[in-house]
């Protein structure tokens, strides 16, 4: 439902994975931004919406299986519209992990990570496109340096971060002539829930403070700070590309 007295000239952003992580740094950064915010997670961040509100923006949640992701974006877009009018932003940061050795791959872990992790931002792209293009909007990608940069027993979410960062510049060349920019972040190692379910898989335990300490490894409001600077008006001519923001140490 429509908020009363909510300023129809406000900028709004989608969030996917905007609960935890990257995701929730960035719906922090852009609260400040002065955005209002639909956050699309698995968990009730009731919290987090009041965190938001004292910072002067309207956040909304919303829990939905992108696993069915056509049928998600569907309701995202409407949901967005029905509350807020507008769309101006899209940021698709929800990702899962697949890492196993290559003879305990399933078929359902395949279909598990290519719908969250490609089709969704895909889908979500594809229905906000048409409010995106009254707007001038743009869409921003949470993709990986794993994606040029690929890890060991990480082939299913490498791969998909690649293929993520190939739709990037695909629609960046469709959406091109209607004004709609559309790039994407590739963030190194990040201390979030999703990393360290990583490193646990990764080091067959569970991670320690040590595994953390180390200068190569961002907080997510760095990478936040990436994402809502590259959204601003200021880089309206960067357009398709795929930023690494590792601080260097992929070098």
């Amino acid at each position: 439902m429509h908020d009363k007295g909510l300023d129809p000239s406000t900028l709004t952003a989608i969030i996917t994975g905007g609960t935890t992580g990257i995701g929730r740094a960035t719906a922090r950064e852009l609260a400040d931004r002065g955005y209002n915010l639909l956050l699309v997670g698995q968990e009730d961040p009731y919290l987090l919406e009041r965190e938001l509100l004292d910072r002067g923006a309207i956040a909304r949640f919303m829990q939905v299986d992108l696993i069915r992701a056509e049928e998600a974006a569907k309701q995202i877009v409407a949901a967005a519209l029905e509350i807020f009018h507008r769309i101006d932003l899209v940021v698709n940061c929800a990702g899962v992990i697949s890492h196993k050795d290559v003879e305990e791959v399933t078929e359902k872990d395949w279909d598990r990570i290519f719908a969250v992790n490609l089709k969704a931002p895909f889908f979500l792209a594809q229905q906000a496109f048409p409010h995106l293009e009254l707007t001038r909007g743009n869409i921003i990608n949470v993709s990986s340096t794993n994606a040029i940069r690929p890890a060991s027993r990480n082939q299913l979410y490498d791969s998909l971060k690649a293929a993520l960062n190939n739709l990037t510049q695909g629609l960046a060349l469709d959406f091109r002539d209607s004004g709609v920019r559309v790039n994407a972040v590739m963030p190194g190692g990040v201390r979030t829930a999703l990393s360290e379910e990583w490193l646990h898989k990764y080091l067959g335990r569970a991670p320690v403070k040590a595994d953390f300490d180390i200068p190569s490894l961002a907080q997510p409001e760095q990478i936040a700070t990436v994402i809502a600077a590259l959204a601003s008006k200021d880089m309206a001519w960067v357009n398709g590309v795929t930023l690494a923001a590792d601080g260097g140490f992929g070098l």
